[in-house]
């Protein structure tokens, strides 16, 4: 489903400096690193993947895992591509999302537990940041 968005809206996220795409809809939950042309754009990115410094692309998300009568979604051998960092259809989650001016920061917390599955952070530079956005 990303690589869908992507392709349709990969130029505006870049040419508007989208730092973050969100999705839903598939009941899984998904974690991309910065990405274009089908490519990871690994500048800024660190070792242990958990943070995007003044990413040169988008990270998108899936974040459908809050739960539903469907269930959650059941991958039928999914490739894994290069930008993939996570891929969970294991557990029902809720996403938090906590902004400031220079940093974004998104936990995946599993519903029954409250276990944070995952969290990274953007962060912007204010000599990255464009003062008319």
């Amino acid at each position: 489903e990303a690589r869908n968005v992507q392709e349709v809206f990969e130029e505006l996220f870049i040419k508007y400096k989208v730092d973050l795409v969100l999705q839903g809809h598939v009941h899984a939950y998904e974690r991309h690193y910065p990405t274009a042309n089908n490519s990871a754009i690994m500048d800024g990115v660190s070792r242990d993947n958990k943070t995007y410094e003044n990413p040169q692309a988008p990270v998108y998300v899936i974040t459908g895992t809050a739960g539903g009568p469907e269930g959650l979604f059941v991958y039928q051998d999914p490739p894994s591509p290069e930008w993939l960092v996570l891929m969970d259809n294991k557990h029902f989650s809720i996403t938090r999302l906590s902004v400031t001016p220079t940093n974004l920061t998104l936990a995946k917390i599993e519903s029954a537990t409250g276990i944070i599955h995952d969290e990274f952070s953007i962060i912007k530079s204010s000599a990255t940041q464009d003062s008319t956005q």
